[in-house]
């Protein structure tokens, strides 16, 4: 592979990753530029086009996005077939840029061929297809009312395939022999473990990814309860996260969690974050009755350790109240946000940025409620004005699980910028 493709890259997604779009739109269309001379259906030539793609529609910049992604669908369609979903999830990007950019007649044949394979492929009631379905039946009414539109699309309806990446096995790497002695198997583990952060280190998340996986089956003969062990396989699964492997991501957290029940047991603050990571995971996949197990195991562990009324607990019970919106369960989600946002009110104070944004998504909530009133008192008090208009528009880059805050391990309160508890004076 071009060793200057490789390197611009990695560059380019570590860019987007840390969300610095305009550098990563630089880069890619460099990447894009690289990819001159290759085949028409050349998977690297694919990844820029969708890396590319998607970068603009963070930025609103639908025009300069159609024809990107108009390509992708000529090359899935070319190497995968019509009726494949990997076909169909560039043909759903295609609409949506369509619906964003009112051209409805022609976004909604794209919408109904890409619903139809979801639909076959996960099933009717699957809730990966909840927001699309949404935008769908939208669209439809405003062909039939002679509409403009002016629905909600949400960043997260952007699908990533990653089909045109190496599909690696979780342990894929080289062989290792099936019997080490524990000095051997650290001989061996050390280096490999030390390349694996240097290709992290500059941006290169699939050698990254590559070399941990190899570390993880050196690392097993150290056993299970080995710290070299757990840091490998947290090395893999960050890895796997910045490339938006989710599914493969899945076992191995689930495998990280294991290990620290067994070490810390159940009701420890490190199991919490572990489950919290795991929740985190299962949602990006779509996997919302997985996420909503893992994240509810957080909230009563947290609430066991520290009570009712404090913060994590309130972190916790925002994710939740997002896993029941994403999934249609508006009562639930109701009450997980109302109780959110009494805990933060009284912790942190009603105009503290935590509070004000759990505020944002309860508005979120209300509108898909018809509740506009309320929600309109809702965004008022988390923007400090009154909205005269509504924008044909959404695009929300923090629709995702909120990761939780340092902790102290001892008493549960939140740690300063210098990683110090201010109540029992315990660094981190």
């Amino acid at each position: 592979m071009n060793n200057r493709w490789q390197e611009l890259k990695n560059a380019a997604e570590k860019a987007q990753s840390e969300g610095e779009y305009s550098l990563a739109e630089r880069l890619w269309y460099e990447v894009l530029h690289e990819s001159v001379g290759m085949a028409p259906t050349d998977r690297r030539r694919a990844l820029a086009l969708e890396r590319l793609g998607e970068c603009l529609w963070y930025q609103e910049k639908f025009f300069e996005a159609l024809p990107l992604a108009e390509e992708l669908v000529s090359i899935y369609t070319e190497v995968f077939g019509l009726g494949n979903i990997e076909t169909a999830s560039m043909q759903a990007n295609l609409g949506l840029l369509h619906v964003v950019l009112r051209n409805l007649a022609t976004a909604e044949p794209l919408l109904c061929d890409a619903l139809d394979v979801k639909r076959r492929v996960l099933g009717a009631n699957h809730p990966a297809l909840r927001r699309l379905e949404d935008t769908y039946r939208d669209v439809v009414g405003r062909l039939k009312s002679d509409e403009s539109p002016a629905g909600i699309v949400s960043a997260r309806q952007w699908s990533k395939t990653g089909r045109f990446e190496p599909v690696d096995e979780i342990v894929a790497g080289q062989s290792t022999p099936a019997y080490l002695t524990a000095e051997d198997a650290l001989r061996l583990w050390l280096p490999v473990f030390e390349e694996a952060k240097q290709a992290s280190n500059s941006g290169d998340w699939q050698l990254a990814e590559s070399k941990l996986a190899q570390g993880v089956k050196l690392a097993e003969h150290f056993g299970e309860n080995d710290e070299r062990l757990l840091v490998t396989l947290e090395g893999l699964a960050d890895m796997l996260d910045k490339q938006d492997k989710h599914h493969q991501a899945q076992p191995v957290l689930e495998r990280i969690r294991q290990i620290k029940i067994v070490n810390f047991g159940r009701l420890s603050p490190i199991v919490a974050e572990a489950n919290n990571n795991l929740a985190r995971c299962h949602y990006y996949a779509g996997s919302y009755d997985a996420a909503e197990s893992a994240a509810f195991e957080c909230h009563q562990i947290y609430e066991k350790l520290y009570g009712a009324e404090h913060l994590s607990v309130a972190t916790s019970l925002a994710n939740i109240g997002m896993l029941y919106h994403m999934q249609g369960r508006f009562s639930d989600a109701e009450q997980a946000y109302k109780r959110g946002v009494d805990i933060r009110t009284k912790r942190q104070g009603a105009n503290h940025p935590d509070t004000l944004k759990l505020l944002q998504n309860y508005a979120n909530l209300l509108r898909d409620l018809k509740r506009d009133e309320e929600a309109n008192h809702l965004q008022a008090l988390a923007t400090g004005f009154m909205s005269g208009s509504w924008k044909a528009v959404t695009i929300d880059t923090d629709d995702r699980l909120t990761l939780q805050g340092e902790i102290c391990k001892q008493c549960g309160e939140n740690l300063n910028d210098q990683g110090l508890c201010t109540t029992c004076a315990i660094v981190r």
